[in-house]
């Protein structure tokens, strides 16, 4: 099948809608119109509405009741504001609701395209015996609590036991020292690139690139023609803009901390 442009928008729209990284006491709620994750035990990520199409009449009400679930656990929450949201006005709304705004783009790949090599790094596909390192680089590289190490690995343990697998984990070492790591969800016909990060003191080593190419090289060799990411536009976005990646569309990320009713302060996201 042609990726045509249509293809690759709706690929990219459709990407975040996995039900891939799920905890224990993760609940996704999903109805036409609506796609939304809930995890109590997670306070950084995992807890946020992804896909929100409501009527005009109803949306303040929605609103207030989808913040009530976050407040009840006491976690942060974020709201993706995108091409398919409605109403238009949704993101003005959270606004007012002392929700902060992070922009993204929609990016796009043909996973034959040639990223260059890093002579300084070399890539990984995660197993069993590599699994805590790679968790604790995670966990380091995202800023996560030190008290998730056990409950980020039953959740990565379990992913690396799917058959057939859905997430595939990729490390990155310099000079045999972790420097950072990537994951690839496999999705309908293409992947979707997530995760990327790269340790302090590991920037400048093309390390970030090595990682896109190598889940690149690992879709290519499955048969898979395109890859898709959401990057962050002021960090990530300029970056794979330059590597080759095309945009497909802008979304806005809404966040805001529910445990606390009057604060107006704002990872890991797909």
């Amino acid at each position: 099948m042609t990726w045509t442009a249509e293809r690759k928008v709706d690929a990219a729209l459709r990407a975040p809608l996995a039900r891939a990284y799920v905890r224990e006491d993760t609940r996704i709620i999903e109805r036409p119109g609506w796609y939304q994750v809930v995890t109590p035990s997670a306070r950084t990520y995992l807890n946020e509405v992804l896909l929100s199409q409501v009527e005009p009449g109803d949306v303040e009400r929605v609103i207030d009741e989808t913040m009530a679930i976050y407040r009840e656990h006491g976690v942060r929450m974020k709201w993706y504001v995108g091409p398919r949201t409605r109403p238009e006005d949704l993101g003005e709304r959270l606004r007012r609701r002392g929700f902060e705004s992070m922009h993204l783009r929609a990016m796009g790949i043909d996973t034959s395209a040639s990223l260059g090599a890093s002579e300084d790094a070399s890539v990984t596909e995660i197993d069993g015996t590599t699994l805590d390192d790679f968790v604790s680089t995670v966990l380091k590289g995202w800023g996560l609590p030190e008290d998730e190490v056990a409950i980020e690995r039953r959740l990565h343990a379990a992913l690396l036991a799917q058959e057939p697998r859905v997430v595939h984990f990729f490390g990155a070492r310099v000079d045999g020292s972790w420097a950072g790591t990537a994951e690839l969800i496999m999705r309908d016909g293409y992947g979707y690139l997530v995760g990327g990060q790269v340790l302090d003191g590991m920037r400048r080593r093309r390390v970030y690139t090595a990682l896109l190419s190598a889940r690149l090289a690992f879709l290519r060799a499955r048969g898979f023609e395109y890859a898709v990411t959401h990057a962050l536009e002021e960090t990530s976005a300029p970056i794979l803009e330059r590597l080759g990646f095309e945009s497909l569309f802008s979304t806005t990320c809404w966040s805001r901390r529910s445990c606390e009713s009057h604060d107006t302060s704002s990872r890991r996201s797909p």
